[in-house]
């Protein structure tokens, strides 16, 4: 804030940006438990949610702007927390969702993130909670995409600039731990350059976590690469990740090492009416994960390439006690969940453009896992997805999609036997979904 007040003038007229979309979307899932047969299978499950994103931004003169993000009721489902009524006659406490029924005080309504820059003729000064993206978003994703659920967000000061195509960055973020006075606060220091036109760019980043005075925590460097290129139809883009860190975990586990890696390529074709696209992408396993050595790397949650296949955690089944805080589901016996972790995966579509607001496209996905436990060693397999999918675009802005997918499990599920939720992991998994958007 001393920054904008120093290096901005005042202001006669403040002009407001609004950016955002809201979201309504409606999902079937048959069965993401893998199964009929064990006695804990969820069967059908059903959910309908909505999300409004609101990005406003103050550009309050030529060289200083605030911008906010608000999420309001993100992820909440349809008529969730309703308020309560008094049956008159009977006397019993009756949740309502119609008139007064829905309670506004959902949980997902929130300042999310709230920054201010300024503008330099040698760059740009950025302070607050930021969101954090990065290339295509499997290390740092900002999770400001229809079909994202998380976000990457970060309290930094950051400094940026570019000379023609070619930007620099620099950032400090602070993650409070909680204790005034002590010197544990985990702290991250980050450098990046690359050069970006039109159609081609590059970057490398480096990041550098730590705590200031505890040389004996855990301590981690991340190095990415990504880059991308544009030849008339066709566009390439790459990205690779890894990460070194060492030292002692919050958890009590001494003396541990990582080094862990993740990858991705894509390419599209795209034409008047029929495009093509694929993407290969790999993230490292632990062949061993009792040794010090942590080798298993995660993409971003928000990094999405299936309705099934990393989007939702296999098996879900029925909790033995249902309550309010498990929603009546167990992971417990989950072999892969949400994001792109231990995986080696390659994903063809193609898509064709059946009228001018009509587009359909069909994809496979296949994975394996990249490491296996020696005990493991014949359950590599996550399996097939198959998906289609039909969007509409009716007018600028407005928009509707349509999505049906399936799941044959691998032996990664089918072979394994959880010790208290039993086995049977075998049956396809099919997934329906809605979506219609407005976006501004």
């Amino acid at each position: 804030m001393l920054a904008l007040l120093l290096l901005s003038s005042p202001a006669s007229a403040t002009e407001l940006v609004w950016q955002g979309y809201y979201r309504a979307r409606g999902q079937l899932f048959d069965s993401l438990s893998l199964s009929e047969s064990n006695p804990n299978a969820e069967g059908t499950s059903n959910s309908f949610d909505h999300r409004l994103l609101l990005r406003p931004s103050w550009m309050i003169s030529d060289h200083a702007a605030v911008h906010a993000e608000v999420d309001v009721f993100k992820l909440s489902l349809w008529g969730q927390q309703p308020d309560t009524y008094v049956d008159p006659v009977t006397g019993e406490t009756l949740a309502v969702a119609q008139v007064d029924g829905v309670s506004a005080s959902v949980p997902g309504n929130q300042g999310v993130r709230g920054w201010g820059e300024a503008y330099t003729d040698w760059g740009r000064i950025a302070i607050g909670r930021m969101p954090l993206q990065w290339g295509s978003g499997i290390l740092w994703n900002d999770g400001n995409a229809v079909d994202a659920e998380y976000g990457d967000t970060a309290d930094r000061v950051q400094v940026s600039g570019r000379i023609g195509p070619v930007f620099v960055m620099g950032a400090w973020d602070v993650q409070y731990e909680g204790y005034l006075g002590a010197a544990d606060d985990m702290q991250s220091a980050t450098l990046a350059a690359g050069y970006r036109s039109e159609t081609m760019g590059t970057g490398l980043l480096a990041n550098y976590r730590y705590r200031p005075e505890a040389p004996d925590n855990y301590q981690a460097f991340t190095g990415d690469l990504w880059g991308f290129a544009e030849l008339g139809p066709v566009r390439a883009e790459l990205e690779g990740t890894l990460v070194y860190g060492a030292g002692n975990l919050d958890t009590g586990a001494n003396n541990i090492t990582t080094l862990a890696m993740g990858a991705m390529l894509k390419a599209d074709y795209k034409a008047e009416k029929l495009s093509f696209g694929a993407e290969f992408g790999a993230a490292s396993g632990d062949d061993d994960p009792t040794d010090s050595t942590l080798k298993t790397f995660t993409f971003d949650r928000d990094h999405n390439v299936g309705l099934l296949m990393f989007e939702e955690n296999l098996p879900t089944l029925s909790a033995p006690a249902a309550t309010a805080a498990n929603g009546g589901r167990t992971t417990d016996a989950a072999r892969s969940g949400d994001g792109i972790s231990n995986a080696i995966y390659f994903r063809p579509a193609v898509r064709y453009k059946l009228l001018p607001t009509v587009e359909a496209e069909a994809a496979w996905l296949v994975a394996g896992r990249a490491d296996s436990a020696e005990s493991d060693e014949n359950n590599e397999g996550y399996g097939n997805e198959f998906d289609l999918s039909l969007r509409y675009d009716p007018h600028p802005h407005v928009w509707f999609k349509a999505s049906a997918g399936v799941l044959l499990p691998g032996p990664l599920y089918t072979e394994y036997e959880d010790p208290d939720l039993g086995k049977g992991f075998d049956t396809p998994a099919f997934a329906g979904q809605l979506l219609g958007v407005v976006e501004f």
